[in-house]
């Protein structure tokens, strides 16, 4: 059986003062930034959403990120 590979969007959100910090799924420690990332259901402060491959930054890539066996990918190392 094949695995499924797909596209998810980002987000970038404002950090709503009076909110309860929310945790980063990629260090695990609350962000406390201005600005957060939502993509797959979690959030992530902006330096920690990054391709396995490469290390870019993907709220700074583009709009969408891409997941391979398990891997979160930009769209560049996705399409290698």
């Amino acid at each position: 059986m094949q695995k499924r590979e797909k596209s998810f969007g980002i987000q970038m959100l404002s950090v709503q003062p009076d909110t309860k910090p929310k945790g980063c799924a990629g260090c695990n420690r609350k962000i406390k930034d201005r600005y957060l990332l939502k993509a797959l259901d979690k959030y992530w402060h902006e330096d920690c959403l990054k391709c396995a491959c490469c290390d870019c930054r993907l709220g700074e890539v583009g709009s969408t990120l891409y997941t391979k066996a398990n891997l979160i990918l930009c769209r560049r190392d996705y399409l290698r």
